[in-house]
């Protein structure tokens, strides 16, 4: 047996190294890649803690595996098993509704015995005595009628009782005190019972005013039901009212001419007119006339024995006067009738009188604050036009003598150029630089230029023919040095 040669053992070996390597796979580097498996930034992506020194068995890695899908996570936790247990649900319990055998009814007399109640404290109300019943049981007692369908009955009752005791309170108002001022106090007293008596009814009753009062048409309420009855009363007595309104046109007629009054008293009564609707019919028509006469007979005595500043003075102030009386006692809607009155009998009847008897001594003293007071006057009552004309009539009278005036013809232009300031000056401190009243000096002077012109050109002569004209140039001059200011 010959022993193989080194060629022949190599070949054997190279044929069986490559049938071995196609029977079996060739071997993986499990060392390198198991170690990048573990290595310490594969921990930390899986929130693992790792030390710096790692321990690692190769043995328990399978050749197969590929390290790299090896889950390291923790198992999930158990699931909870220890659930409640539903509980079962329980049936519904009945409801029985057990009927009632017998219908409630009312007490016998039962509306007979509340009113009763109700009677007694009404009349202790209006006779101001105390009443033993409690004001909630009252209120309680009305509100138990409502319920039960007996407030129309129950309203019939308290007007009945309200109007027997307002109809006797007004009753013995009848022949009292002569003295007026006494009896218009016992009128203001009623009037104030009356207005706190209703008040307090209407507490107790506030049910019935707010149910049966709102549904049932045509009917009012407490408070104007007793306003109602109170004014039927009084008018059915014409004594008490008839002597109610002398005795507040007295009053007013003594406050006018300087006495005293009780102005809150007046405020009362009056106000009691106005609540109760009559105030324009029983009031305020006696009451402008009564202004009206007045005021005419004041005026024509004012007018016969005062000047002229002083009557516009007194104008002024009772103006004045009248404007307090509204905005403290009268009714508003009285004040522009009354205003108007006054106005009339004490200016627009005397317009001509103050104009003829004082203007030109007020334009000639340059009285600035008197004008002043006469054109605001006159403004009110609509104659500023009359206020004009006599503006025109004073320029061209006291103009005329200035220009016309041969002796003055040196100071003609001087004496023109003051008499224009001294207008400038009225126009725009006294006449509030009213446009109509600037054209109406423009106009009067222009006619005292061309009166002056006229006057030249007929009547010079040779021997004065230029010392006429020369004085015309200077008039012409004034006129220009005029125009330039207005």
């Amino acid at each position: 047996m010959s022993l193989p040669t080194k060629r022949s053992a190599t070949a054997t070996a190279s044929t069986a190294g490559t049938s071995t390597s196609s029977t079996y796979p060739p071997m993986k580097k499990a060392k390198c890649q198991a170690a990048s498996a573990f290595s310490p930034l594969d921990y930390s992506k899986n929130g693992l803690h790792h030390s710096d020194e790692v321990v690692f068995d190769p043995s328990s890695i399978s050749l197969d595996d590929d390290p790299k899908l090896v889950d390291y996570r923790p198992p999930p936790a158990a699931a909870n098993l220890s659930r409640k247990k539903a509980t079962l649900p329980q049936p519904a319990k009945k409801l029985v509704i057990k009927l009632v055998k017998a219908k409630p009814t009312l007490p016998t007399n039962f509306e007979e015995d509340t009113w009763a109640k109700l009677q007694s404290a009404i009349k202790a109300i209006f006779l101001k005595q105390p009443d033993s019943c409690d004001l909630e049981k009252l209120y309680q007692a009305v509100n138990d009628l409502c319920l039960h369908k007996m407030g129309g009955n129950l309203y019939l009752r308290i007007e009945k009782e309200c109007e027997a005791h307002i109809s006797a309170a007004l009753q013995s108002l009848v022949g009292q005190s002569p003295d007026l001022e006494v009896f218009l106090k016992l009128v203001a007293t009623c009037w104030k019972d009356l207005c706190d008596q209703m008040l307090m009814i209407r507490g107790i009753a506030l049910y019935l005013d707010r149910t049966y009062v709102k549904q049932t048409p045509n009917v009012r309420s407490l408070w104007d039901m007793g306003l109602q009855l109170f004014r039927k009363h009084l008018s059915l007595s014409p004594e008490v009212e008839h002597k109610t309104v002398t005795g507040i046109l007295r009053m007013i007629e003594r406050e006018r001419l300087g006495e005293s009054a009780d102005r809150s008293l007046l405020d009362h009564l009056l106000k009691m007119f106005t609540s109760l609707g009559i105030y324009a019919e029983s009031f305020e028509s006696p009451f402008l006339e009564c202004t009206s006469e007045f005021y005419a007979s004041e005026g024509m005595k004012y007018m016969q024995q005062s000047d002229v500043p002083d009557y516009l003075k007194h104008v002024e102030s009772r103006l004045n006067e009248e404007q307090d009386r509204c905005n403290i006692y009268i009714d508003a809607s009285t004040k522009k009738p009354l205003i108007a009155t006054a106005e009339k009998q004490l200016l627009e009847r005397h317009i001509s009188a103050i104009l003829d008897k004082g203007f030109m001594m007020l334009m000639d003293g340059h009285r600035i604050k008197d004008l002043q007071t006469m054109y605001s006057l006159f403004l009110r009552v609509n104659s500023l036009e009359s206020l004009r004309q006599a503006l025109s009539m004073y320029i061209r009278r006291t103009g005329q003598g200035m220009v016309m005036d041969e002796e003055k013809d040196k100071d003609m232009v001087s004496s023109l150029l003051e008499f224009k300031a001294s207008l400038d000056s009225v126009w725009e401190e006294s006449f509030s630089k009213n446009e109509g009243f600037c054209i109406t000096v423009k106009d009067a002077f222009e006619h005292l230029i061309n009166l002056r012109q006229v006057s030249l050109l007929f009547c010079r002569s040779d021997l004065n023919w230029l010392p006429n004209y020369i004085i015309l140039n200077k008039l012409c001059a004034a006129c220009d040095y005029y125009n330039f200011f207005f």
